[in-house]
C-alpha cells in the first residue's frame, strides 16, 4: 500500500515537472517572436527610413534642374545671367523642402554647402543632406552633386563612333534629309588604322580590300584593318549594340553601305528555257542568293588584323548636341550697338584688303560707295582680323597667304548666315602644299549652310556648328599654338578626301568630327591621319597601306593607270604605314571645354552629375 502511494506522488510530481518545462518554453518561443517581430518592425522602419531619404535627393535634384530650365528660357541666357541665375536657384534650397508621403513617413532634405567647380565657372558642387523618417526612425543620406551647364561630350571619349538617333529617325519619316540608310553602322575598307575605342549601335563591317572611284568602281586589294589599344590599355575596346561582319566579294558600292540586314540574302533572276531547240518555252525564275557577308561577331580575327579588340557592353549615352539651336548663342541682329566694318570693294564678294581690329565689338560686315551701303552681300577676309562678336548675313570667304600665316578671330563667337568658304579654292591634286593658303583661325563659329576647307594648311583652335555639309581636301590641319584643334558638328553629311594625293607623307589634321548625316573618308590615292575622332549616323573608311603614285614602283598593283602597293607588300607593312589613320586625342575634351567658354551665351542645362554618396 505504501508502495502504491508513493508511485502516485511520483506520477504527481513528474505531471508538474513537464508541465512546468512546456510552460517556460512557451513562454520562451512567445518572447523570441515577440522580440523578432519587435526587430523586424525596427529594420523595416529604417529601410523605409532610407528610402524616403534617397526620395528626397531625387526631389530636390529635380526640382532644382526644372527651375534652371526655365530661368534659362527659350532663347538662352549670357554666362554672367545664368551664373547669377544658378547662384539665386540653390541658395534658395538651402532652407530645404520637407514632403509627407501619407503612412509611410516623411523627408526634408536641402543644400548645406555650395562649391565652384574648377575650369567651369558656369557649374556649382553641392552637398545635399536628406533625411527620411518612419515611424520614428531617421536615415540620412549626404550626397554632392555638380549642377550647371557646358560639361564635356561622351561622344568625345571615343575616336569612332557610328550612333542611331531616334529623334532624326522619327524626322525621316516626314522629311527625306534626315534619313540615313545603313544608320549607326560602321564600315571599315581595306587597311585603315584606329587607335582608340569604338561605340557602335548597329553592326561593324570589314573586308581586305579599299574602295575608291577610279573611272568606275574599283575594289583594291589591301589587309584587314587594325584597332591599336591607345597608351596604358592593353586591348581596343568596342561598345558594340550589333555585330561584326565580313565580305570577300565586290559589291556594288553605294548599295553596299545602305545595307540593313547583312544576314538577309538577296533575290535575283534567271531566263530558263525549256522544250526542243525550235520550240523553246522561256521565262524569268527567281532564284534566292545566300547572302555573301559572314558574321565573324565571335572571332574577330577575321575581321581585323594585329592586336584585337575587345566587345565591350555598356549602356549607351545620348549627347543632345541640337546643332540648329546653337544659332541662339552666336546670332545677334543689326542696331545701335553694332560696329559696322566696311569696303568699298565693287567685286561680287566684297574683299577687305586691310587688316580688321574690332576685338571688343559686335560686328557686322558693309559694303559701303557714295549713297549706297548694304550688309546683304557675300564677304572675304584677306589679312589679320580679330572680332568680339561677329554676324554676316551671307557667305564669308577666308584667305591667308603662301609666304605667312593670316589670323582670323572671333573672341566670342561669330554667326555665318550662308557658307563659310576657308582657303584656296583653285587647289588642284597638281598643287605641291606649298601653294595651300596659310590661315590661323580661333573662336566658335556658327555656319546656317556649308563649309569648304579647300587649299589650306591651317592652325585651328574652333568648335564650328554647321547646319549643312562639309568638305576638306587638299589640306593640312594642326592645333592652333599646339594645344588647339578642329572641332565640328554638322548637320548635314562630312567629306574628308583628296588629302595627300599619291603623297607618301600624310595630310596632319588635328580635330574632331561629328556628323548628324553620314561621314565618308579615302586613304587610297589620299594619305591622311586625324588626330582626335569621327562621329556620325553611318561610317565609311576606306583605305590601304603604302605607296600610291602615278607611276610604277617595285612591288606596285597598277588600277587603272594608277598604281598602289601590292597587297603581299602591305601584309609587311605596320599600321602606321595606312593611309588613312585615325588616332585618339587625349587633350580633345580639354579644347572642347575651353573653346566652349568663350561662348557669349548659354542654351542647355546639363543634367544633375552625383559625385558622391554617403548613408549616415
Amino acid at each position: 500500500m505504501r508502495l502504491t502511494n508513493n508511485e502516485k506522488g511520483y506520477s504527481l510530481l513528474l505531471t508538474m515537472f513537464v508541465f512546468i518545462l512546456f510552460t517556460v518554453l512557451a513562454m520562451a518561443l512567445l518572447t523570441a517572436t515577440l522580440t523578432g517581430s519587435k526587430r523586424n518592425q525596427t529594420s523595416e522602419h529604417n529601410i523605409q527610413a532610407q528610402e524616403l531619404a534617397m526620395m528626397g535627393i531625387d526631389h530636390l535634384t529635380n526640382q532644382i534642374n526644372k527651375d534652371l530650365k526655365k530661368g534659362l528660357g527659350e532663347n538662352g541666357l549670357t554666362q554672367d545671367q545664368f551664373k547669377s541665375i544658378l547662384e539665386t536657384t540653390l541658395n534658395d534650397y538651402k532652407s530645404g523642402i520637407t514632403r509627407s508621403t501619407g503612412e509611410t513617413g516623411s523627408y526634408e532634405a536641402k543644400i548645406t554647402n555650395i562649391d565652384s567647380v574648377k575650369d567651369n565657372s558656369l557649374k556649382k558642387r553641392t552637398t545635399i543632406v536628406s533625411t527620411g523618417i518612419a515611424d520614428g526612425k531617421k536615415k540620412s543620406i549626404t550626397t554632392k552633386v555638380v549642377f550647371g551647364a557646358q560639361s564635356t561630350l561622351d561622344t568625345l571619349k571615343y575616336t569612332v563612333g557610328a550612333y542611331k538617333s531616334d529623334e532624326l529617325s522619327k524626322k525621316c519619316n516626314t522629311n527625306s534629309k534626315y534619313c540615313v540608310k545603313g544608320e549607326g553602322n560602321l564600315f571599315l575598307h581595306g587597311g585603315v588604322s584606329i587607335k582608340g575605342d569604338f561605340k557602335v549601335d548597329g553592326n561593324i563591317i570589314t573586308t581586305d580590300r579599299g574602295y575608291a572611284y577610279i573611272r568606275g568602281q574599283q575594289w583594291i586589294p589591301s589587309v584587314l584593318p587594325t584597332a591599336s589599344p591607345v597608351e596604358g590599355q592593353k586591348a581596343s575596346h568596342i561598345v558594340l549594340k550589333g555585330n561584326v561582319y565580313t565580305f570577300d566579294h565586290n559589291p556594288d558600292y553605294d548599295k553596299h553601305i545602305e545595307t540593313t540586314n547583312f544576314n538577309q540574302g538577296t533575290t535575283d533572276k534567271d531566263w530558263v528555257c525549256t522544250g526542243p531547240w525550235f520550240w523553246p518555252k522561256c521565262k524569268y525564275v527567281e532564284k534566292t542568293i545566300d547572302s555573301k557577308y559572314v558574321n565573324t561577331t565571335g572571332d574577330l580575327s577575321k575581321a581585323f588584323s594585329g592586336t584585337l579588340p575587345v566587345i565591350t557592353q555598356r549602356e549607351p549615352v545620348r549627347d543632345d548636341i541640337q546643332i540648329e539651336n546653337q544659332k541662339n548663342v552666336f546670332y545677334f541682329p543689326e542696331g545701335p550697338s553694332v560696329i559696322y566694318a566696311q569696303t568699298s570693294d565693287s567685286s561680287n564678294v566684297k574683299t577687305f584688303y586691310n587688316d580688321l581690329n574690332f576685338k571688343n565689338n559686335y560686328v557686322y560686315p558693309q559694303y559701303k560707295v557714295k549713297g549706297y551701303t548694304s550688309t546683304n552681300e557675300d564677304f572675304e577676309f584677306t589679312g589679320n582680323n580679330y572680332f568680339g562678336n561677329f554676324a554676316t548675313k551671307r557667305d564669308l570667304y577666308i584667305r591667308g597667304s603662301k609666304s605667312n600665316y593670316k589670323e582670323t578671330k572671333f573672341e566670342n563667337g561669330a554667326y555665318i548666315g550662308g557658307n563659310l568658304i576657308i582657303g584656296n579654292t583653285n587647289i588642284t591634286e597638281k598643287n605641291d602644299p606649298s601653294d595651300f593658303d596659310k590661315i590661323k583661325l580661333d573662336g566658335p563659329i556658327f555656319v546656317e549652310g556649308n563649309v569648304t576647307i579647300h587649299g589650306v594648311n591651317g592652325q585651328f583652335n574652333t568648335i564650328m556648328y554647321v547646319k549643312k555639309d562639309v568638305t576638306i581636301e587638299y589640306s593640312v590641319i594642326n592645333g592652333l599654338n599646339n594645344t588647339g584643334s578642329l572641332i565640328i558638328f554638322a548637320g548635314g553629311d562630312i567629306k574628308i578626301v583628296n588629302n595627300s594625293l599619291y603623297q607618301d607623307n600624310p595630310s596632319n589634321i588635328k580635330g574632331f568630327f561629328y556628323s548628324e548625316g553620314a561621314l565618308e573618308m579615302f586613304g587610297v590615292g589620299s594619305n591622311i591621319k586625324i588626330e582626335g575622332g569621327v562621329s556620325a549616323r553611318r561610317i565609311v573608311l576606306n583605305a590601304i597601306r603604302g605607296k600610291a603614285s602615278k607611276t610604277s614602283f617595285s612591288g606596285s598593283k597598277k588600277v587603272d593607270d594608277d598604281y598602289y602597293e601590292g597587297q603581299a607588300s602591305q601584309l609587311n607593312l605596320p599600321p602606321e604605314k595606312s593611309r588613312l589613320q585615325i588616332i585618339y586625342d587625349p587633350n580633345i575634351m580639354n579644347t572642347y571645354a575651353d573653346l566652349k567658354s568663350r561662348e557669349p551665351m548659354v542654351i542647355s542645362v546639363d543634367p544633375p552629375q552625383i559625385t558622391e554618396r554617403k548613408l549616415e
